[in-house]
């Protein structure tokens, strides 16, 4: 059974349902593809863009470490995309596109092949239209790709 080793949460601003972490030494080179109608992911080796499946202007992330292969959730965690990364360092930066970027926002160990999945699932909203939480949750997970 895997673990979790760390995790760390952030507020998101979303631009256009896109947000990306980034390897902060990958960051030349063209940029992944958006995902597209119904995709949640797209990446190449540094770049990692999630696009939520709703308008949301604010997103809480949660970016965690295991030490082998994730829980999903599934069931908590409704819309779901995987990929592996070949990072150069392991210490990323959230781009927020139009809104600028967090620099050393979340560090792994080292660089090297790692798989990620990315799940996102909207914010609750009470019976008379208000929130007290963010407008969509996601959350990255990070293990070693063995």
């Amino acid at each position: 059974m895997s673990r979790l080793v760390m995790a760390k949460e952030l507020d998101v601003v979303v631009d256009h349902r896109l947000f990306a972490l980034v390897d902060e030494e990958g960051q030349e080179g063209q940029r992944p593809a958006t995902p597209g109608a119904g995709g949640l992911v797209a990446a190449n080796a540094t770049m990692l863009y999630v696009q939520t499946p709703e308008d949301v202007l604010d997103t809480r992330l949660r970016l965690e470490h295991w030490d082998g292969p994730a829980d999903s959730e599934s069931g908590a965690w409704p819309v779901q995309g995987e990929v592996v990364m070949q990072l150069p360092s392991g210490r990323f930066m959230v781009d927020e596109i139009a809104a600028g970027g967090k620099t050393g926002v979340f560090q792994l160990p080292a660089g090297g092949r790692w798989r990620v999945r990315a799940a996102w699932r909207p914010g609750v909203i009470d019976e008379t239209g208000e929130s007290s939480e963010p407008e969509g949750w996601a959350v990255v997970q990070f293990w070693p790709e063995n």
